[in-house]
């Protein structure tokens, strides 16, 4: 099987580039010395928000995609859905660790600003 030469993960054969790396993959095995396991293991996830609906945390998901932090969004257990709708049930906001403090002080911005905007009187130019 080949592998990765800079994380050392392996790859099933029909793979020719690591998708964390994007180095070259090959065929040699690994020093003995060095681990073989993905980078991706030795990465800590950290819930940084919980966001009150479906809608709110995709919108949060993708301004933190924009501002380049990967995150996971964890939806809510399904089996209640059954008495509510999924779309209605909180979210959680998880990231790497190491882009925690950046995410939170994002997301807090969002909210900062939504707390100055005015209140929504309807339709657009009636009053």
């Amino acid at each position: 099987m080949p592998y990765c030469p800079k994380c050392h993960s392996e790859f099933q054969d029909w793979v020719q580039t690591c998708p964390d790396c994007g180095v070259a993959l090959t065929r040699e095995t690994p020093p003995a010395s060095e681990p073989r396991q993905s980078a991706r293991e030795n990465r800590p996830l950290m819930q940084v928000a919980t966001a009150p609906n479906q809608f709110i945390a995709d919108l949060w998901a993708a301004i933190l995609e924009d501002n380049g932090i990967h995150c996971l969004v964890r939806r809510p257990d399904l089996s209640i859905a059954f008495q509510i709708s999924p779309l209605n049930l909180s979210h959680e906001i998880h990231v790497l660790a190491s882009q925690a403090e950046s995410a939170i002080e994002i997301l807090e911005s969002i909210e900062e600003q939504d707390e100055v905007l005015p209140e929504d009187t309807g339709h657009p130019g009636i009053e």
